[in-house]
């Protein structure tokens, strides 16, 4: 068995999610009319955070969501609708890995390696058993939240994706689901394939003879490049995991707008002020010195690109005015930014 781990990550109602699923699922609706809003504020989410420039969503709130459109539209299969609407390549990495790679047993592979790049909660597990590989999808953490549409939407994405990399229409043999269903069992079957409900985890079968199809846009070249990108990804987010993670990605994203206020920052995670400080406090640390943590790593990074002056890069930090950014960096630095680039060249030069 080929297990791929996504390292460490904490059992934390806080898991980051890229928010594909919740995204399409909002550009579903808005395409057929459906107002959204209320089902956002249900789930703690708002069209800014699904935005494709965002930082991420819980995925807590992402399978919130999906639950509440499912109802709202009464489409008990609004997860298998959104994932055959839409366009794969807004999946990102993932589609480009298995794009690229040479054939379905590999792209699998990658998905299997890579999915931390897009979910912190799906850990991905690879069997070979009686000449068939079963692909075993396992969540990360419990939830009270049901998680039926997601886990249908991520099949048929999944499905597509490959049918469409090797340019053949084909199916799993079979398929599990740990959730149950009571109705739109033909429907399922159609679209899918056999599938068999309230099992012990979500599964997909395929025979040996798709996973030796060959990917016909594969590219040995731009693999290793993705693969490379995806690494780094992978690292980024087991540095920063839990409340404080979402909290960062928030930041990042959101930094150059100078709206970086605490009450701010958790009103768009969708949680009230206290409750915030509290879970913050519970991982040992506190808003203010994440937002120093943030602002410090990119205010040396920015420094390096001599291309930007103090003046963009004080914007970019979110503050006010350059003023504010020399004395907060020269407090947690002891020098100033422009002693710091100088530093910096002379280092690069000496080397």
């Amino acid at each position: 068995m080929r297990s791929f781990p996504q390292s460490s990550i904490p059992l934390s109602p806080f898991l980051w999610s890229r928010g594909t699923a919740a995204r399409e699922t909002l550009r579903y609706l808005d395409r057929n009319g459906i107002d959204a809003k209320p089902l956002l504020l249900k789930a703690e989410l708002s069209r800014d955070q699904l935005s494709p420039d965002s930082g991420g969503i819980s995925v807590a709130s992402q399978h919130s969501f999906l639950e509440f459109a499912a109802i709202e539209t009464n489409d008990s299969l609004l997860g298998l609708h959104v994932a055959a609407e839409m366009d794969l390549r807004d999946a990102g990495i993932l589609f480009y890995l298995a794009a690229a790679s040479t054939t379905v047993a590999e792209a699998l592979e990658h998905l299997a390696r890579y999915a931390g790049t897009a979910n912190e909660a799906v850990h991905l597990e690879i069997l070979q058993h009686q000449g068939e590989t079963v692909l075993t999808v396992r969540p990360i953490g419990w939830y009270d939240e049901p998680w039926r549409q997601f886990s249908e939407f991520i099949a048929l994405a999944v499905i597509r994706a490959l049918n469409r990399a090797t340019n053949r229409d084909f199916a799993p043999s079979h398929m599990t689901f740990a959730h149950p269903r009571n109705s739109g069992l033909r429907e399922v079957h159609r679209i899918l394939c056999p599938v068999e409900f309230a099992q012990t985890a979500d599964s997909w079968v395929f025979p040996q003879r798709v996973m030796e199809l060959q990917i016909t846009s594969g590219d040995s070249h731009l693999l290793h490049i993705l693969e490379a990108h995806a690494d780094d990804l992978l690292s980024e987010r087991r540095t920063t995991t839990g409340l404080q993670g979402l909290v960062e990605t928030q930041l990042l994203s959101t930094l150059p707008s100078g709206r970086v206020q605490m009450a701010v920052v958790a009103q768009q995670l969708g949680m009230s002020e206290r409750s915030f400080k509290r879970h913050l406090a519970q991982e040992g640390t506190t808003f203010g010195e994440i937002l120093d943590r943030v602002r410090n790593r990119l205010a040396l990074r920015y420094l390096e690109d001599r291309r930007m002056s103090l003046q963009q890069i004080a914007w970019l930090l979110g503050y006010s005015e350059i003023g504010a950014f020399n004395h907060a960096f020269k407090r947690s630095t002891g020098t100033s930014p422009g002693r710091a680039r100088n530093l910096t060249a002379l280092s690069a030069s000496a080397s």
